[in-house]
């Protein structure tokens, strides 16, 4: 025959049981908030990094469209507004990508502009022998 154990002792078996899995829950848990905490504090300095390259790469957009502004000053024909958005459907690239990229325009731009116009006009015009 099968020994019977006591309901008292039964009950004491399973509520050692049920206080350890608690005891391991709670440990579980506090370990795994503190690597949630951990990463959400990673998270927010990549976060804080990455609006601050966003910001870098912002302030170098407006230096240089500033400086293309002043350069085309003297073009009165040139009907300039004000900086455009960003164009939402541009391919992804990065900050240095982006910066190097509006550096290469600007030069373009600029080296257009040193170009001489007016060169063939400003030459003095042979005289035809008749």
């Amino acid at each position: 025959m099968t020994e019977q154990i006591p309901a008292a002792e039964r009950y004491k078996e399973i509520t050692a049981r049920a206080t350890t899995a608690a005891q391991q829950l709670r440990k579980h848990e506090r370990e795994r908030a503190g690597e949630l905490g951990e990463a959400v504090a990673a998270g927010k300095q990549r976060r804080e990094a990455a609006d601050e390259q966003r910001e870098k790469v912002l302030d170098d957009v407006r230096k240089r469209w500033n400086a293309a502004m002043e350069a085309l000053w003297n073009e009165r024909w040139m009907q300039v507004k004000g900086m455009p958005d960003p164009d939402r459907k541009a391919a992804p690239s990065t900050p240095d990508d982006s910066r190097r990229d509006v550096q290469q325009a600007y030069r373009a731009l600029y080296d257009a502009l040193e170009k001489p116009r007016f060169a063939a006009s400003l030459r003095p015009r042979r005289k035809k022998d008749s």
